[in-house]
């Protein structure tokens, strides 16, 4: 008798094992290129080069939408914990806008930004014109400051992160050069000045080496509109 009631309590684990399997093949964590785009994604990408363009940033946003989230399929990471189509920090943005930081808000303030593109892009737009008023124009130190605020001046490991990040930021915007137009000239051209392409311009133009780790000299030179509060890491 204890021999059956045994075996049928297996049976009943093992069914109930089958029927409750995570579905791996659905939420498997994979980024594609960009001709592998589905039509969400494509969406996503021309959403944040649109909404850049106006302020010199098309391709910035669009880069980082694309390394963020790739181009909206993930938008949450509970690790930092950050959400949207940015992965913007949630913590930094309950300080943005003075609200106590508790485990509700940043439940609700990362429901905002997975749901409500607008103030996803929002968000991001302001953080980066932000950093552009700080760092003088040098898009280049824009980046890494985007991704690790002031910490990289003065912390090696920090500042050797940013620098991997910009380097994938960098390598996006080249790719993505050669994708926007394809799939939407009308889009493409309202890049008329890019700081992120009028970095790699003179870069070309000179013997300036991006990936050293050392401060850029090279700087964009339009102006950026408003304040901005800091949103550290």
């Amino acid at each position: 008798m204890k021999v059956i009631v045994g075996l049928c309590i297996m049976a009943i684990s093992g069914a109930l094992s089958i029927a409750f399997a995570l579905p791996l093949h659905k939420i498997e964590g994979k980024c594609v290129q960009p001709k592998e785009f589905n039509k969400n994604q494509k969406q996503v990408i021309l959403k944040a080069f649109k909404y850049g363009a106006k302020s010199g940033f098309g391709y910035t946003m669009a880069a980082i939408a694309w390394k963020e989230s790739c181009a909206g399929e993930y938008r949450v990471n509970f690790a930092d914990p950050s959400a949207g189509i940015f992965h913007a920090h949630i913590p930094g943005i309950i300080k943005k806008h003075k609200q106590k930081d508790s485990n509700f808000m940043r439940n609700m303030v990362g429901e905002l930004l997975m749901r409500d593109d607008g103030f996803a892009l929002q968000s991001a737009l302001e953080e980066l014109s932000y950093w552009h008023k700080v760092r003088k124009g040098n898009w280049y130190e824009v980046i890494k400051s985007y991704n690790k605020g002031f910490s990289w001046e003065k912390n090696k490991e920090r500042d050797k992160m940013a620098q991997e990040y910009f380097e994938d930021v960098i390598e996006r915007v080249k790719a993505l050069q050669g994708y926007i137009p394809k799939i939407s000239s009308s889009t493409a051209r309202l890049a008329k000045e890019d700081y992120a392409l009028e970095f790699l311009k003179i870069a070309s133009q000179t013997s300036y080496k991006p990936y050293s780790g050392k401060k850029s000299s090279i700087q964009t030179n339009k102006k950026s509109q408003g304040d901005f509060l800091i949103l550290e890491e």
